[in-house]
């Protein structure tokens, strides 16, 4: 690397960290978690849309198409669109509502209150497997990019970028999330308006498409077409349930900011997930003995004169350390305000929780280092994270909508989901989302018929419980 991008990509860095240390010492509670539920629209876009596009969006996916999905993978991009696009009409205001009436911080907060506390631990308990395998991958993806920078081995690189990213989130929590993700929102769109269009000109242009084979561009290298019709009427899905959006919706000031919000982001993530997949299918066309994992860090070195390179690398740094901070701080909650003070019945002043979530930030984000360590692999870590999230779908859906919604049937979709999913990650990690969607929905669907509550709730309560 040249003098000028080691300058470029430590500015960035610098700036990031001023940035997520400012005011650190005044913040309570209410700012680490939910940012005093404040945030205008042009912050919680920027927020939601760098947070949605980290190691998964834009590795896992360019890694997908890389690999054989070929121009078929530009289903995960559709299918997150319209569930996006119905997340920002029907669920992010219902969310929104609920947050402000019940004082919501979490995605467990909802099962807890629309159905019991023993709810409440079974999402904790997803949220916990979904956002650990979530930050390993973002936390991979720091090291891809830090080994390019350095010329570290990619372990050291790991290492290194991981540590930066626990040690702000760990001191600001949201509103430091919140700061730091407006300049790297900034920072990303020199991918989507710079970094793409050179890599599709290197490529030959879409001309250039025509010269692949039909099996790769049809995906059928990666999985059979059965697999990529149900990725795009399921994938998408998991949108409802990323604890992610749902912090973000409670941190907005208003129902109608979030909506708003929701749609801009829902947009603008769209385009970042094309530029995901053509920038694997274009990979593939420059590079093909590269891997999932450096296919884009390869391009990088391969087409981007000095100056430029480091400018890009610091876009790349932004997308990942944006949505890495945000899966940290969102696996602190879960441990400290869903499982210890709710699932165990600790009471505890707001400077005790304060200090808690503090430690416990810390520690889950050296452990998700070790299992990044361990696996290193991108496309595997981020299929597997997001099939655990689908089981949550049906409980959140029909709780918001359906009046027999109740206790038994979404704790054992859940669990039923859960074991479908699990199995299927030893038979084919690929289509583990099929059967943890599938059987998540028959439960819910099925015991909401035969069984009846006092959590069921009629039509005039459901919006509000």
């Amino acid at each position: 690397m040249a003098l000028i991008d080691i300058i470029i990509v430590v500015l960035f860095f610098l700036i990031v960290l001023i940035i997520g240390f400012i005011e650190r010492k005044k913040i309570t509670l209410e700012d680490y978690w939910v940012n005093s539920r404040k945030t205008k629209t042009f912050f919680l876009v920027a927020t939601v849309l760098s947070t949605f596009i980290g190691v998964g969006a834009i590795l896992g996916t360019a890694g997908i198409a890389f690999n054989g999905g070929g121009l078929i993978a530009l289903a995960i991009p559709l299918s997150f669109l319209f569930y996006l696009m119905l997340y920002a009409k029907f669920i992010a205001p219902k969310i929104k509502e609920f947050g402000d009436k019940h004082k919501a911080y979490t995605l467990p907060d909802f099962f807890a209150v629309r159905y019991s506390k023993r709810a409440g631990i079974a999402a904790s308990f997803v949220n916990l497997i979904s956002y650990g395998l979530y930050l390993a991958l973002q936390i991979l993806g720091m090291g891809i990019f830090v080994n390019a920078l350095t010329g570290f081995s990619p372990n050291i690189a790991t290492i290194a970028g991981a540590l930066i990213v626990i040690a702000y989130t760990t001191v600001g929590g949201l509103r430091a999330d919140i700061r730091t993700d407006v300049f790297q929102f900034i920072v990303m769109l020199v991918l989507l308006f710079i970094f793409l269009p050179i890599v599709i000109l290197k490529g030959g242009g879409f001309g250039a498409l025509q010269s692949l084979p039909s099996t790769f561009l049809l995906g059928t290298d990666f999985a059979p077409p059965y697999v990529i019709i149900l990725a795009f009427l399921f994938i998408g899905i998991a949108t409802f349930t990323f604890a992610d959006l749902w912090q973000r919706a409670y941190a907005g000031d208003s129902k109608k900011t979030v909506k708003k919000a929701a749609y801009i982001s829902g947009i603008l993530a769209f385009l970042f997930l094309i530029m995901a997949v053509l920038l694997g299918v274009y990979g593939h066309i420059l590079l093909p003995n590269s891997t999932s994992n450096t296919v884009i860090s390869d391009l990088m070195t391969l087409i981007l004169p000095s100056g430029l390179y480091g400018l890009i690398l610091a876009g790349f740094f932004a997308a990942v350390m944006s949505s890495a901070d945000t899966v940290l701080l969102i696996t602190s909650m879960t441990l400290v305000h869903d499982i210890y003070k709710k699932g165990m019945n600790r009471v505890m002043s707001e400077e005790e929780t304060l200090r808690l979530s503090r430690k416990v930030t810390f520690i889950l984000g050296i452990m998700a280092l070790i299992v990044a360590l361990l696996i290193f692999n991108i496309v595997h870590l981020a299929i597997q994270a997001i099939s655990f999230y689908v089981v949550l779908t049906p409980s959140i859906i029909f709780g918001f909508y359906w009046k027999r919604a109740n206790t038994k049937a979404a704790i054992w979709s859940i669990i039923i989901g859960l074991i479908g999913v699990t199995a299927f990650l030893f038979i084919d990690p690929v289509q583990a989302f099929i059967p943890g969607i599938v059987l998540s929905f028959l439960t819910f669907i099925i015991i909401a018929f035969i069984t009846k509550n006092k959590n069921t709730l009629p039509p005039s309560q459901n919006s509000s419980f």
